[in-house]
């Protein structure tokens, strides 16, 4: 198997440019929200073949690795199939793209196509700016607002006045590939222990004791550089949460407050883990991906991050198995999960229509299989199947086949605003350090939620 590594943050904590920046300096002679451009009002071409010669500029944040071959693997296959259409391709660190893409966006010859991120972060402050073509007559004419589960469309769509995230105009699609929180198991050291996998929260948290007792770290975590807290807050806020309070809740929609969305129950059972020792010894001091090199090295019995986040060496991932944290009401499990990444059109690209066909070819079935052929998690197509002797991908697969086909995604908690994301990480540390309490974490969060919410006019 090919080794795998972090694709890309979905938080606003590596964004660089703020909305309040972007808003003032945005399209010639616009005011931000209530700008969003539309493409055409009726129908559009959506035959590449009959399309001419056209080159689309895409940026992407595909830079390496596994990324680079699947993002490869599809441009391969979409040229092939409409030689008449060239893709050049840009490729960028995921931080850099999201810090230069306000201005890419400005320019006189932006790209045609780009991957803004999801929230108020990057893809909603681009919507204000009117910097993305609204792309309702394309799904309309490809059919996304069917074939896309709600959960993951109501990701990329915001209110064309710029002040409504999770309704409205649709802005960018998804890709056909996963990118979730699960939790991570070593075959091994869970068959010592004479577990199986869990199927309760109950089994899950026994299975923790057990560890302990045997003398192995139940939870490897590292929180030196704040980045290593929310994968398992997240997992526990979906657990015990409704899956349409968090979405109402990060989606500013039906009053809904952080305190009705499972969090503050995250947070004291975090808490509480901490207190039990489940949790790797010492893990303030230690960094994310230390603590992550860590499980692979054999040293933990679960781990919760990213889809595709272990530094695996070919061979390795047999070791190692992939589930989503069960529900404590014993229903279907709820992820914290979207796209590998979006894709989105220029407002002021020439070539909407090649575009809105390489989006769809990029959401499309044969995308999603080019995704497991190359070893990564699919998305949006549950008749997908896991292909070699992989038992880690074939997890994943599974998993993502039960997001796609139930719509049992949520979108991750701190696009609710630019400082979530922030605000959780400072406040979870100070608690955990025994330096304030875990009403405080909630507190901080609902207030942040709360403020950012008048911004918006709403």
């Amino acid at each position: 198997m090919v080794s795998r590594s972090r694709t890309r943050r979905i938080t606003g904590a590596f964004v660089s440019f703020t909305a309040v920046g972007l808003l003032a300096s945005c399209v010639p002679g616009t005011t931000g929200a209530g700008t969003a451009n539309s493409a055409g009002k009726g129908a559009v071409a959506t035959d590449p073949a009959a399309m001419g010669k056209v080159t689309l500029n895409v940026l992407d944040t595909f830079s390496g690795g596994t990324d680079n071959t699947w993002m490869t693997s599809v441009v391969k296959t979409f040229e092939k199939k409409y030689p008449n259409i060239t893709i050049k391709r840009t490729s960028m660190a995921w931080g850099d793209a999201m810090a230069a893409l306000p201005l890419k966006l400005k320019s006189a010859n932006p790209p045609d196509i780009v991957p803004p991120n999801n929230g108020w972060q990057s893809m909603g402050t681009l919507v204000r700016g009117g910097l993305l073509l609204n792309l309702d007559n394309y799904a309309k004419a490809y059919g996304w607002n069917k074939s896309f589960p709600q959960s993951i469309l109501s990701q990329e769509e915001f209110s064309t006045d710029g002040k409504q995230m999770g309704t409205g105009s649709l802005f960018g699609t998804p890709v056909a590939r996963a990118s979730l929180i699960e939790v991570y198991y070593n075959r091994s050291l869970l068959k010592k222990i004479g577990a199986k996998v869990p199927t309760t929260l109950a089994e899950f948290e026994a299975d923790l004791a057990k560890a302990k007792s045997a003398g192995i770290t139940p939870v490897t975590v590292g929180n030196s550089d704040q980045n290593g807290v929310t994968q398992t807050l997240y997992s526990l806020m979906d657990a015990y949460g409704s899956q349409r309070k968090i979405s109402d809740f990060v989606y500013s929609q039906n009053d809904v407050g952080i305190t009705r969305t499972g969090f503050p129950k995250a947070v004291s059972t975090y808490k509480k883990w901490s207190d039990k020792g489940y949790l790797t010894e010492d893990y303030a001091g230690i960094a994310s991906a230390a603590a992550t090199q860590s499980f692979v090295n054999g040293k933990g019995l679960f781990h919760f991050d990213y889809s595709g986040s272990l530094p695996l060496k070919t061979g390795q991932s047999k070791g190692f198995g992939s589930f989503v944290l069960p529900r404590a009401d014993g229903g279907k499990a709820v992820a914290t999960a979207s796209a590998a990444a979006n894709f989105a059109i220029s407002s002021k690209s020439r070539h909407a229509d090649a575009a809105a066909a390489f989006l769809d070819f990029a959401a499309g079935e044969q995308a999603a299989e080019l995704a497991v052929e190359n070893g990564t998690m699919p998305l949006l197509h549950p008749d997908v199947k896991a292909t070699g002797e992989d038992p880690l991908l074939a997890d994943d697969v599974a998993i993502a086949q039960s997001i796609s086909a139930d719509g049992t995604a949520v979108p991750y908690l701190d696009w609710a605003t630019p400082t979530l994301y922030n605000t959780i990480n400072t406040t979870m540390q100070s608690m955990l350090a025994g330096k304030s309490t875990e009403k405080a974490v909630v507190t901080a969060a609902d207030r942040d939620a709360a403020a950012y919410v008048k911004t918006l006019g709403k």
